[in-house]
């Protein structure tokens, strides 16, 4: 099912999404639902981070609330900026314990 709703946006953001929409040969309605989209999956990838660097979700939980997997999550947070502080010894002791 689909809703329709009307919001208001500026004259200039108009402009410029219809510019991009000729450019993907794409009209208004379809190019305003492409950037609701584009936002929702970011704004995602942003809360389910947050959630990650506070330590209230793990890796994976971070990647299922974002819709992503994991690898893509590991590499969302490195193109943020988050830098762990899991070290190369960490790893070989849990490889040790392995």
């Amino acid at each position: 099912m689909k809703t329709s709703i009307g919001i208001r946006l500026d004259d200039e953001f108009i402009e410029k999404l219809e510019e991009l929409g000729k450019e993907e040969n794409l009209d208004r309605s379809t190019m305003i639902r492409k950037f609701l989209e584009m936002g929702y999956r970011d704004y995602l990838k942003k809360k389910a981070s947050e959630g990650y660097i506070k330590g209230e979700l793990s890796i994976s939980g971070a990647a299922d609330m974002a819709k992503i997997t994991v690898w893509e999550m590991m590499k969302y947070l490195v193109d943020q900026g988050y830098r762990s502080d899991y070290s190369i010894r960490d790893m070989m002791e849990e490889m040790e314990m392995l």
